[in-house]
């Protein structure tokens, strides 16, 4: 709710186009009341993975959109940044030079699953994460009428960042994906 505070105070352009709401994603009929065929285009900015059911959200987005829609979503790649993943780093002697290999290690991914976690160091309580594998995500989008248009996995370039994420290049943390209805 304070996001959305936040946003209404600071909008201002385009007042008469925008309309903010809080709605619950995970209740189809909420989001429907919005309007059927109503929007071009609709984000789903790091949610997903705090999400305990994103069935609703998709199918309603297919009923949503307007031919051609665009939904947009990114969350913690599934595949490297779960409460499951164990970040790692080793130092080993190659050939007389000792070479340090930043990694991550994962022993589940398959099976969607909820498990607590730490979403900000320093927070008063762990919360929920809801892990899904890729596939999961992609065929939900894909049985809801969405086609894949663009897929990003981005990575921090090691001197724009500080933590754990800093020194591992090459291992992407958030996956981000488009999603098309067909015209």
């Amino acid at each position: 709710m304070v996001f959305v505070e936040r946003a209404c105070t600071r909008t201002t352009e385009n007042t008469d186009r925008i309309e903010f709401s809080v709605l619950d994603a995970t209740d189809s009929d909420a989001l429907m009341a919005l309007g059927e065929r109503r929007f071009d285009a609709a984000v789903c900015t790091m949610a997903i993975m705090d999400m305990s059911s994103i069935e609703p959200m998709i199918g309603a987005l297919s009923r949503l959109l307007r031919p051609g829609g665009r939904s947009v979503f990114s969350l913690m790649h599934p595949c490297f940044n779960a409460p499951t993943a164990v970040l790692t780093t080793e130092t080993e002697d190659r050939d007389g030079e000792l070479v340090t290999t930043h990694s991550v290690k994962m022993s589940r991914y398959i099976t969607p699953e909820a498990r607590c976690g730490v979403g900000v160091a320093g927070q008063p309580e762990p919360h929920y994460y809801f892990t899904r594998p890729t596939s999961l995500l992609f065929n939900l989008c894909v049985q809801a009428g969405f086609v894949l248009d663009g897929i990003e996995e981005p990575v921090f370039d090691p001197g724009s960042v500080s933590g754990s994420w800093a020194s591992r290049a090459e291992i992407p943390p958030i996956l981000a994906a488009r999603m098309r209805l067909p015209a």
